[in-house]
């Protein structure tokens, strides 16, 4: 559970700071985002789950899925030097969520519905249409 924090403050101050428009965050904003992520943990199951289990049930599956996800770098973290593992609290939720019989589309609205989950709004997640081409990406794998 920490390191699932420790994450998602080390996201935010990433997405806070790796652009020219955006400001840096002060230590309230920091801690306040801290709280918000903490509070969401509590109350839901997907953001409680242990990574380290999730990746050893799917072994290989997890890394490819990661692959994948990293390669299409949906919030553009991985540009701004953010680490290989930047995105696996999100393919921890979306790979104990995908099912070998979801259609193109709902893969689609899974994988966009995760990412608004861990990086709040359509503001930062970008719209849904930008998810497009990592869905039919994830969808072609999961056919593997």
């Amino acid at each position: 559970m920490n390191k699932i924090l420790t994450l998602l403050t080390a996201v935010t101050l990433l997405t806070s700071c790796g652009t020219d428009n955006k400001t840096k965050m002060t230590d309230q904003e920091t801690q306040e985002n801290f709280d918000r992520q903490y509070a969401k943990s509590m109350k839901d199951p997907l953001f409680a789950l242990n990574l380290d289990s999730v990746k050893s049930s799917h072994g290989d599956r997890f890394s490819e899925l990661r692959t994948i996800i990293n390669r299409h770098d949906p919030i553009g973290l991985l540009d701004i030097g953010a680490p290989e593992n930047e995105y696996e609290p999100e393919v921890k939720t979306i790979i104990v969520q995908l099912d070998h019989d979801m259609t193109e589309e709902q893969v689609h609205d899974l994988i966009y519905q995760e990412f608004l989950r861990w990086f709040e709004d359509e503001s930062t997640a970008g719209p849904k249409e930008a998810y497009k081409e990592l869905a039919t990406d994830i969808h072609e794998w999961m056919k593997k």
